[in-house]
């Protein structure tokens, strides 16, 4: 086995077993402080975007066995994958000012960093950046998949309820993500690599799969991440998932594979997925109610974004 392997094999075990058990008992809603509300309207703060609608469930949670059942699962896949999906359907005026003032942004990086950030990787190349970028590359693909499967593994093993919990996020958030969202955007944009043509703006749209805008590896590596950040409250955890998720990114940008804007788009685009499939999964387990989520902004009392789920 090669040491780029070794590593994340290594890698993913840590994290899982450092991860596992960081939530022993269940999150509670805030009754209190600066985003509390009425107790049959009340949204929580889980610190990321919003971006799933109307999954509900019967009141009751699952069982803390619930991976004993493939109706619970089935259950479970089939809320996220309609919330998730169906988020913009149900999107409202303000809901749409605040994506478009997301995709305003990554144009803006991508005005402001694709050609920079292309010349000065192209010219800057040496053996130990080489070296990282190909370990560090395939946690963007295979080695996520390592990563995920370590969660799985550990929570089965040792009968770990948060470690399934983490594995069967991280699937469907890796299945919508990177799945469907990230390649029908690449269909239907259809946008050249940088390896392809010298200007960032040769755009073919309902050509092919295998364009570059937004980057998948970017997209996976985040849902992971995302995922693994949400469910554990050690911040080393989370730095650690975030800053290789980062490195997958830049890997990308290093090997001329994808433009800057391509890789901030795929990073977002994990990182909601990955959330508001776990805000969804939390809300469902421990049986809150009929649950309603939107992508809104989180205005005034401190407050300046975030991810709502609104129980009701």
């Amino acid at each position: 086995m090669s040491p780029g392997r070794l590593l994340a094999l290594a890698l993913s075990l840590l994290l899982a077993a450092a991860s596992g058990r960081a939530l022993e008992a269940p999150l509670e809603p805030c009754s209190d402080g600066p985003t509390a509300a009425r107790e049959d309207d009340a949204p929580i703060d889980l610190a990321g975007f919003l971006v799933a609608p109307d999954a509900s469930t019967s009141g009751e949670p699952l069982p803390a066995t619930q991976f004993e059942s493939w109706k619970n699962l089935g259950d479970m896949a089939l809320r996220d994958t309609v919330g998730v999906l169906g988020a913009p359907l149900h999107w409202t005026a303000k809901n749409w000012l605040v994506f478009g003032g997301i995709a305003a942004g990554v144009v803006a990086v991508g005005f402001a960093f694709d050609h920079p950030m292309r010349n000065k990787t192209q010219a800057h190349q040496t053996q130990a950046l080489d070296d990282m970028t190909k370990v560090v590359e395939p946690f963007g693909s295979e080695y996520s998949l390592a990563v995920i499967g370590a969660y799985g593994i550990f929570g089965f093993a040792f009968h770990d309820a948060d470690a399934k919990n983490i594995f069967f996020d991280s699937v469907m958030a890796s299945i919508l993500a990177s799945g469907i969202i990230t390649p029908t955007l690449k269909f239907v944009i259809g946008r050249d690599r940088p390896s392809e043509s010298t200007s960032s703006t040769v755009f073919h749209p309902f050509s092919g799969s295998d364009n570059s805008f937004p980057s998948g590896h970017a997209t996976q590596a985040f849902a992971v991440a995302s995922v693994i950040s949400a469910h554990s409250d050690q911040v080393w955890v989370s730095v650690t998932a975030y800053t290789l998720a980062g490195l997958v990114g830049f890997s990308r940008i290093y090997h001329n594979a994808h433009w800057t804007s391509d890789v901030t788009a795929g990073a977002l685009i994990g990182t909601f997925v990955g959330r508001g499939v776990v805000a969804i999964n939390d809300h469902i387990r421990k049986g809150e109610g009929k649950v309603s989520v939107t992508v809104a902004p989180m205005l005034g009392d401190g407050v300046r974004g975030g991810v709502v789920v609104v129980g009701f």
